[in-house]
């Protein structure tokens, strides 16, 4: 029997930022012809995770929605520690914006029978940062957001945690069931042993999960199923900026108050 918590931490398959396009007809992401990569702030998500692992004890399982290709984020996950990994796949969920998304994860860590849910703060390929309190809200589970630090209480079945709030921190504390998203940059990613990589790569394989394992009806997932729709898309043109080059203190004294007195 194991004991300890059941983390679940959520990965994502990204297009790598640097050289993703926006389809200009549809106003979606133009993912053909950027590679994927594992979302930034799931990295922290992971490290965050694997910090709970080492004082509570229990298991950490990667959980990711996407096609059959996104195992590559399961297989860095497993790399990094993770004693297991899940793929959510399905075609029915082709299409799911944040609403459908966090109602499959929400029913992937209910299946699972997580204590706690741990995410990123957001994705990158659309930084609605929707996710982790969806997934709280479909489960009707607590949830901590913005967490910069994490303090597991075991023995009470309590985790608490420092978030970043306007103006400063605050501590709070939740029982579980309980979603945490992690702030981006809280959180240094362990480098993954060598060992792992390559049971990784060469052994592991995940568990896929469908809308059946789920009892998720396909009507409540996928395109149909997403309420976002893309108002209007607008291309920005750089605004050209008035530089100088000065090699004194006082000279750069005069150019600030210069440049004030013109924007006055």
């Amino acid at each position: 029997m194991t004991t300890g918590w059941s983390i679940v931490v959520a990965v994502k398959q990204v297009p790598d930022s640097d050289e993703v396009g926006i389809d200009p007809d549809t106003g979606r992401l133009d993912r053909a012809d950027a590679p994927a990569v594992l979302n930034g702030p799931d990295r922290d998500a992971l490290e965050a995770a694997l910090s709970l692992r080492d004082v509570a004890g229990g298991t950490v399982t990667a959980v990711t929605m996407g096609p059959p290709t996104a195992t590559d984020v399961l297989e860095e996950a497993v790399a990094m520690g993770c004693d297991d990994a899940v793929l959510v796949t399905d075609r029915a969920f082709a299409g799911s914006d944040t609403w459908p998304t966090s109602y499959a994860l929400a029913r992937t860590a209910d299946h699972l029978g997580a204590d706690v849910v741990v995410c990123g703060e957001e994705t990158t390929d659309s930084s609605t940062g929707q996710v982790p309190p969806g997934i709280a809200a479909h489960n009707g589970w607590a949830q901590l957001t913005y967490v910069e630090t994490l303090d597991p209480r075991p023995s009470a079945g309590r985790l608490a945690a420092r978030r970043d709030v306007e103006g400063g921190h605050e501590t709070v504390a939740a029982d579980l069931p309980v979603v945490v998203a992690i702030a981006y940059g809280a959180f240094e990613a362990r480098p993954a042993g060598l060992h792992r990589k390559l049971y990784a790569e060469n052994e592991f394989e995940p568990m896929e999960l469908t809308t059946d394992e789920l009892d998720i009806d396909p009507d409540d997932v996928g395109m149909d199923a997403s309420p976002t729709q893309v108002g209007g898309m607008e291309t920005v043109e750089p605004v050209d900026r008035a530089n100088e080059v000065v090699d004194t203190p006082e000279r750069l004294l005069e150019a600030m108050v210069g440049a004030t007195e013109v924007d006055v």
